[in-house]
């Protein structure tokens, strides 16, 4: 023993590790301690990435323990569990040496039964069901266009971040109003309550966000909270739920009149397209003046139709006038050929008129001739020509001599001339 001073100890001499070599220390006293344990909890947590290792985390009321089971192992079990289950695993404990944290590395898993959590959540859930708070018929619609949008999140969480980066990009005209809380902790669901009733008192919000980033189960735990969830379904303002990442449904999931997986996918839901909706008003824009233009076309064309159908007066007039020459100018022209016919008629008419008459004249005189020679033959002039005379006397004509008396004047028809003479 080396000594400084007289009747002085010196302290031994420590040993210098490197973080690696203390890791891997600390693994094999762990290994060597817990080579082979027993632990029971429940799986508060589970992945399974493209690598087939399954990573888990177990709990109880108090603390929690990191497994991974290797692929190999993971493959071949004849249980898997899920979130949720209650279980008993069997493996080591070691240390993880890039993080420096230990860990149990599972080599079986058997079920112990449903977890204390689990079957407080589903009490919980059988409580809000018979009260009502999970019918569909009594979710609300969110608002299409919301002027303000209320937030209740952790300010210094990046899921504000997430939502107002997205909010910009989608609807910059919409007002955000974020009122702080904490979203993990036991004082959690009161502070969602508080900063929801803020957001509610101003009176502005159209449409409530709760949110926060994803987190294990664990982390989870105030949104499954009762209180918060019947408040939330309280809530005068529709309420968007938006807990990121989560593998269970939340209570506030359930009573939420929506739900969204992320932060961003709840800036998405709550807030209107901007460009889409510009686009669609440019649509509808272009669409109206189309249809616009149609129905001013057609109505062009029947204030054209009725425009020719009620002329001016003196148009009218005009136009009967026209009309009147037209049928006037037809009516000469039927008159001049009907006139022109019936001179063509009348012409005919009497082209056949006289030859009819000529004929007749022709005829008579034929007959006349006929008769005035037979007449002649019969007259008396014919034979008073023949030296014949015709004596009257005051009884008429004489043809006997005691048809007259002495000193009875005569009168003498000769062929040419007369003669009077006196009976002596």
């Amino acid at each position: 023993m080396n000594t400084g001073r007289r009747g002085a100890v010196s302290p031994p001499r420590m040993r210098r590790y490197t973080v690696s070599g203390l890791n891997e220390e600390l693994s094999l006293l762990l290994g060597g301690r817990y080579g082979d344990v027993l632990v029971e909890g429940e799986v508060g947590q589970l992945t399974t990435p493209s690598s087939g290792h399954c990573y888990l985390r177990l709990r109880d009321r108090d603390s929690a323990l990191s497994g991974v089971v290797w692929r190999s192992t993971w493959r071949n079990l004849r249980f898997r569990p899920k979130v949720g289950d209650r279980v008993v695993c069997r493996g080591r404990l070691g240390v993880f040496p890039a993080r420096g944290v230990y860990q149990l590395y599972v080599n079986q898993i058997a079920p112990v039964g449903e977890g204390d959590l689990a079957r407080a959540l589903e009490a919980r859930r059988a409580r809000l069901a018979a009260d009502g708070l999970l019918d569909p018929e009594r979710k609300r619609p969110l608002p299409r266009f919301p002027r303000v949008v209320g937030v209740a999140t952790s300010l210094t969480g990046a899921a504000l971040q997430d939502f107002l980066k997205v909010s910009r990009q989608r609807h910059p005209a919409t007002r955000v109003l974020v009122a702080g809380c904490y979203v993990q902790g036991d004082e959690a669901p009161s502070s969602v309550a508080r900063a929801v009733q803020l957001l509610v008192d101003d009176g502005r919000a159209e449409v409530i966000v709760v949110t926060r980033g994803g987190g294990s189960k664990e982390d989870l735990l105030p949104f499954q909270d009762e209180q918060l969830a019947r408040f939330l379904a309280d809530c005068p303002v529709p309420v968007l739920s938006a807990v990121g990442h989560q593998i269970d449904t939340t209570l506030v999931d359930l009573v939420a009149d929506a739900v969204a997986p992320t932060p961003s996918a709840a800036a998405v839901l709550a807030l209107p397209d901007g460009s889409a909706a510009i686009q669609r008003t440019d649509e509808a824009t272009a669409s109206l003046e189309r249809a616009l233009g149609r129905l001013l076309h057609r109505q062009r064309e029947e204030v054209d139709h009725l425009s020719s159908r009620l002329r001016h007066p003196r148009q009218r007039l005009r136009g009967v006038r026209s009309r009147a020459a037209e049928l006037e100018s037809r009516l000469e022209q039927a008159a001049r050929r009907r006139i022109q016919g019936g001179a063509r008629q009348a012409a005919d008419q009497e082209r056949e008129i006289l030859r009819a008459g000529r004929a007749t004249v022709e005829r008579s005189r034929m007959v006349h001739l006929e008769l005035a020679a037979r007449l002649e033959a019969l007259s008396p002039l014919a034979v008073l020509a023949r030296g014949y005379a015709v004596v009257s006397g005051p009884s008429g004509v004489v043809t006997a001599t005691d048809q007259v008396s002495q000193g009875d004047k005569l009168e003498i028809r000769l062929a040419r001339g007369r003669l009077e003479a006196e009976v002596q």
